[in-house]
């Protein structure tokens, strides 16, 4: 069975733009600026929790994610990430590189689209459709006011053929821009593969920044999306448990879990693939080290130690000369 959760509200024009996990249909251009979400597995459970920050005047959108199994939504808490960002943040190391001079030193059933639920949670409007035919599946969203890019209805229909869900949710934030924020989405299914969705962002114009937080067991290997580009790096590798600092954190670790986090970014023209997300051959820890760079002038270039040079310097041959003609008088 395939679902789309839909809202019945107009988005016109239709702008579309891609994020990480899905797609934008918007009535203004939309840039993502960062995307960031937390994979929480639990057996075959899977949620994961989306938040994305974006760059638009739109005051209305739709959000296109696919996935693999009928989803539940639900609102989550923006402090959630505030807190993974803490828990992750990389090593600091400084290290000084001396200017010499002026220079630097160093170096499915059924084909048709039929309604099956609707809720609507927060600043969110949720309903769901069932279907594996993207033609009937887009006529729908086009006969609901959501009508999709071609580029983007051609994208769904992969996974529209492979059984999955798409989620359709309406986006209406009190702020009136999108730019100002939204409580992150969360959404659990059943799947036996984990997985992150990134096909959809093939269709998009600018790279892809995403931040992909998984809990877990055990430490996780992702996949790359976009090979023959750079893969998702390694960040951070530990067992987090409750701790009365990270609240949000706390609520989602009733027993030590693993957290590993990845960051990449990727160019639409190269996504290929899904993230898949399987479990590393060690839980040995890890926390990535940024070299931050402070460059500080050679102490011998400093006028002031010449002028202090020099002044020892002058003060020692006046004392030199005095000496001699003590000596020479007596």
């Amino acid at each position: 069975m395939v679902a789309v959760a839909a809202a019945l509200v107009t988005v016109d024009p239709a702008v579309s733009g891609a994020c990480a996990c899905g797609a934008f249909v918007a009535n203004d251009e939309l840039h993502t600026q960062q995307e960031t979400a937390l994979v929480e597995l639990d057996g075959r459970t899977e949620s994961i929790t989306v938040a994305v920050r974006t760059r638009s005047a739109a005051e209305q959108a739709a959000f296109l994610m696919p996935v693999p199994a009928r989803a539940r939504f639900e609102v989550a808490d923006a402090e959630l990430f505030a807190e993974l960002d803490r828990v992750s943040r990389p090593e600091v190391a400084v290290r000084e590189v001396v200017l010499d001079g002026d220079g630097v030193g160093g170096a499915p059933p059924g084909r048709g689209a039929t309604v099956v639920d609707r809720v609507e949670i927060g600043p969110y409007d949720v309903a769901q459709l069932s279907g594996t035919d993207v033609s009937a599946v887009t006529e729908w969203l086009g006969d609901n006011d959501f009508t999709l890019p071609e580029a983007l209805g051609g994208a769904l229909g992969p996974y529209l053929a492979e059984g999955w869900l798409v989620v359709a949710v309406r986006l209406s934030p009190a702020s009136g821009s999108l730019s100002d924020g939204l409580p992150p989405m969360r959404l659990t299914f059943e799947t036996d593969t984990p997985v992150y969705p990134m096909r959809l962002s093939k269709t998009a114009e600018h790279v892809q920044p995403l931040r992909l937080y998984v809990l877990a067991d055990h430490r996780v290997d992702v996949g790359n999306p976009a090979p023959g580009e750079d893969a998702p790096e390694l960040t951070f590798a530990g067992e987090v448990t409750s701790d009365a600092q990270y609240p949000k954190l706390s609520a989602l670790v009733s027993t030590p879990r693993f957290l590993t986090r990845h960051d990449g970014e990727f160019r639409p023209e190269r996504i290929t693939e899904d993230i898949r997300i399987t479990r590393a051959a060690t839980d040995e820890p890890y926390r990535a080290v940024v070299v931050v760079t402070e460059y500080v002038r050679s102490p011998w270039r400093s006028p002031v130690v010449w002028v202090a040079a020099g002044g020892v310097l002058l003060v020692g041959t006046a004392l030199a000369v005095w000496w001699r003609r003590r000596t020479t008088t007596a």
